[in-house]
């Protein structure tokens, strides 16, 4: 018998998740993200499933709500021990009962399950279509830090191990801290590197209150020549897995690329801080050069180990206005040139 319950602890829910052997988890379903969303003024509940008075899965619902439809989103949640489907069969009524009450349209789960077929058609099972477009990372790379420096070195190939030494050769700078100055340039960089290049962009509101949440196990890491920064780059470690998040460059030193250095940099100091693992965060699902983030997936791929594939984003409509945002979301993800690869 499953029961669920609101969860007030932070360390409650901090401890189940870090002690719980996840394959795959991150900070998006962390208590700070939930002091995160509140700094947005979001609506979040912290809901855990309880059998036998042993909690077996938390889900972090945010509640958005926007002209396009209103909806409940879950990201890289709900985490489930074991039976994932099972418990999910046995909350997602609950969850529907409590949406249709504040007139939400839709809840769409950006879940931690791998893209297989099986998983897909048991979504099925239980009515979910896929989502017409992603929210957060679903497929990733990631770096295994229990490998020593030297392996990890090693594992990258000679001509762009040949940055990062002729970098440290050339007495390219390397800064890392959270200094307001600091956090002022990836801000900067970030947002002309994006009106640049075209990519999306965070608000500055939106990077300062990581900050603020995140600010003991977050790290701003920057390369320069000559004191002038060509990359610089935000990393978030949640327990043992450290995330890379938000970056920009300016390189002018194209002999040395500062942005291998920087990238070595920020994996030395998550090894150093304990992380098991470094996310490198979203990259396209295959090596096409037309996808829109095909230009740094090729450069996070360098940095060689492995890519884990979560089953797209999937959707449980609840209202006849959920079309209304499929259609906005559908033609947002076809401007943009986004596609999702199909589970195996």
């Amino acid at each position: 018998m499953y029961i669920l319950k609101e969860i007030t602890g932070k360390e409650t829910w901090n401890n189940f998740i870090t002690t719980s052997w996840f394959k795959f988890y991150s900070f998006l379903q962390s208590w700070e993200w939930w002091e995160f969303q509140k700094l947005a003024n979001k609506s979040v509940k912290r809901l855990g499933i309880y059998k036998e008075s042993i909690l077996v899965w938390v889900l972090q619902v945010i509640e958005v709500r926007a002209k396009r439809g209103n909806y409940y989103f879950i990201p890289h949640g709900p985490l489930i021990q074991n039976n994932f489907f099972e418990v999910l069969y046995y909350v997602i009524p609950i969850l529907k009962e409590q949406a249709k009450k504040n007139k939400i349209d839709f809840i769409r789960l950006n879940s931690t399950v791998e893209n297989t077929i099986e998983n897909k058609q048991k979504y099925r099972k239980l009515w979910f279509i896929n989502a017409p477009m992603h929210e957060h990372a679903e497929d990733t790379h990631l770096l295994d830090l229990m490998r020593t420096e030297e392996e990890l070195l090693n594992n990258i190939k000679k001509k762009d191990r040949y940055y990062i030494n002729r970098a440290i050769k050339e007495w390219v700078q390397v800064r890392i801290d959270n200094e307001l100055d600091h956090i002022n340039k990836l801000i900067n960089m970030h947002h002309n590197h994006a009106s640049r290049v075209g990519y999306h962009k965070f608000p500055k509101a939106f990077i300062y209150n990581l900050y603020e949440v995140f600010w003991k196990n977050i790290s701003t890491i920057s390369t320069s020549y000559n004191w002038n920064i060509e990359s610089i780059l935000m990393t978030i470690k949640f327990w043992d897995t450290c995330v890379y998040y938000i970056a920009a460059s300016n390189i002018i030193s194209h002999k040395f690329s500062p942005n291998y250095l920087c990238q070595w940099e920020a994996i030395k100091k998550a090894k150093q801080d304990g992380a098991k693992l470094y996310n490198f965060w979203g990259v396209s699902p295959d090596d096409n050069s037309k996808h829109p983030i095909a230009w740094v997936t090729k450069f996070k791929r360098k940095f060689w180990w492995y890519d884990y594939s979560l089953l797209h984003a999937q959707d449980l409509v609840l209202s006849p206005k959920y079309y209304i945002n499929w259609l906005i979301e559908t033609c947002r993800r076809a401007k943009r040139g986004y596609y999702y690869k199909k589970p195996l």
